[in-house]
Formats: structure tokens, sequence, C-alpha cells
């Protein structure tokens, strides 16, 4: 995933040469910085993220972990503490995912890179939408733009563990 992510942020960059990344040595396009006092999120997903792309989370603040600040993921059944200082990568797109509130008086706030699928598109399409690609290409090219779109989730699966 990071070699695929790596190599989409260094065509865009060179082609798109007034964006500028995140880090010096990021390779998501986006950073959403949650300034609290006390962040709390709702149930989401981030369906305009890559589907099968991973999202760094950062936990920050000063909370006690144990009683609030929780990062929940319904789907996988799981409520996890989620400490200040840590991190964890997930599908954003796919999972549903929120966190739990904090005490009165303490902080928490949060650090999230991702990029959105529609970067991803831009890029593969010859830095244009879908739909002018779609519009203006010769029909071999399109012909092969949709034999590949009917196989691509199986590619996207690379990037997800397999837990016995």
């Amino acid at each position: 995933m990071y070699a695929d992510y790596k190599q989409h942020q260094d065509v865009l960059h060179t082609h798109e040469t007034h964006l500028r990344r995140n880090f010096v040595d990021s390779v998501w396009s986006s950073l959403t910085v949650n300034c609290g006092p006390r962040t709390e999120t709702d149930p989401h997903v981030d369906c305009r993220n890559r589907p099968d792309g991973w999202c760094p989370v950062f936990a920050l603040g000063l909370f006690n972990s144990r009683i609030g600040g929780h990062l929940v993921l319904p789907d996988l059944k799981l409520v996890l503490e989620f400490p200040s200082g840590c991190a964890i990568f997930l599908p954003s797109a796919l999972l549903v995912h929120y966190n739990t509130a904090i005490q009165e008086g303490e902080h928490s706030y949060s650090l999230t890179q991702y990029t959105a699928g529609g970067l991803f598109r831009w890029v593969a399409n010859g830095f244009q939408t879908q739909e002018t690609f779609l519009t203006h290409a010769l029909a071999d090219v399109k012909a092969k733009w949709w034999q590949d779109r009917k196989t691509r989730w199986k590619r996207g699966l690379q990037f997800f563990p397999i837990v016995e």
C-alpha cells in the first residue's frame, strides 16, 4: 500500500506543482486536525476516501483513556482503549468508526491523514475527471478501463491482512 500511495503522490505532485505535502515523506494527500478541546466523533464512514486505503489516526491530549476516548469499531465488534500518543491505521471508507467522550476537564485532539479516492482517479485518468476521461477516451482505452474496473477490487484485497 505504501508503495502504491507513494507512486500516486509522486506522480500527482510532479504534475500539480502547486500542491504541497502535509509532511516531507507523507504519502497521504489530506490531513484533518481535530482541535478539541474534547474531540468526539459520531459513528461514520469516510465514504469518499479510497476504499482499499488505510488512514492513520493519531490520538493526542491529556485524558484518562481507561475511562474515555475509546475508539469504537462496531463492524468488528471492538471497543479499544486509545490513549494519547497512539496511532492506528484503519480502512476508514469501509469501517464505521467513532470515539467516545472523555471526562470533564480533560482534553483530546486527533490528527488523521487520508486520500480521497477521487484523487487516485484524477491521476489514473490522465489528470482529468472520470466523466471527461470516459467522454473523450478512445474506444480501446475505454474498453480496457471498464475491464480493469471489474477486477480492481481483487487488487485492493492485497492491502488487507488475512487472519486465520
